[in-house]
């Protein structure tokens, strides 16, 4: 009886707290773990730039090329003399008288084809021109009838004005030379404007070969008293090295 009377007692309480406005219990909330407060970054110093080295200027390469070579030719050389031959004396034995006949002229010449060595060597300065010097020599004598050998051999430089085309290359020569002429024990110069022209073919960057023909002596010179060396002529091939 006194357990009911409490649990009455109980509820009428409640219920008069419910209805009288009683003080506002708040609901439980979640349980929220705990946030760490943001740390700010602190800002690093920007590293130091790396020293960079002086940008080295190349000189420009020179376009000039050296080069060398050699070669065979074949050159043809002509020869005329010409002596007074003095007239005999005759006596008349009839009318004892003497007289002179009169002085003859005797001309001879002809002609002979020769070997030629021949070595060179320039320097390119540009695609369009060289500057070349050649020196050339008769590996065996002018054989001309009725003279004794003639042995030739020649120093030239030259302008060489070229063009090239992919392997292939045409050029000329123009140029101041000096010859000499061997002959009778006697050595005779002859110098002057010497010319050429031909063309070359690469046969790898290193190596071309050539062919040309060369006046390498362009005017007559007298070589004894009765003979005269015309002018002399060349064709030659060779080939070309550039080191």
């Amino acid at each position: 009886m006194k357990t009911i009377s409490k649990f009455l007692s109980i509820a009428v309480i409640a219920s008069s707290t419910l209805f009288a406005g009683g003080p506002f219990v708040a609901a439980p909330t979640p349980d929220v773990e705990p946030v760490e407060p943001a740390i700010a970054e602190v800002p690093q110093p920007a590293p130091e730039p790396e020293p960079v080295a002086p940008a080295t200027v190349e000189a420009p390469k020179s376009s000039m090329k050296v080069y060398v070579g050699g070669g065979l030719g074949s050159s043809t050389a002509s020869v005329k003399s010409t002596a007074k031959v003095c007239g005999g004396c005759q006596y008349d034995k009839i009318n004892q008288s003497t007289s002179k006949t009169k002085d003859k002229i005797l001309n001879w010449g002809g002609s002979d084809s020769s070997t030629n060595g021949m070595i060179l060597g320039g320097v390119e300065v540009n695609d369009y021109l060289a500057v070349e010097g050649r020196l050339t020599k008769s590996v065996s004598d002018y054989e001309i009838k009725d003279h004794k050998p003639i042995s030739f051999s020649n120093a030239a430089i030259y302008l060489k004005p070229q063009m090239k085309f992919d392997k292939f290359a045409v050029y000329g020569l123009l140029g101041y030379g000096v010859s000499s002429i061997d002959f009778m024990g006697k050595n005779t110069k002859n110098s002057g404007f010497q010319y050429g022209a031909g063309g070359s073919y690469s046969v790898t960057d290193q190596l071309s070969v050539f062919a040309d023909y060369t006046q390498l002596m362009g005017s007559s010179t007298k070589i004894s008293d009765a003979s005269t060396l015309g002018s002399i002529d060349s064709v030659n091939a060779g080939v070309i090295f550039k080191p």
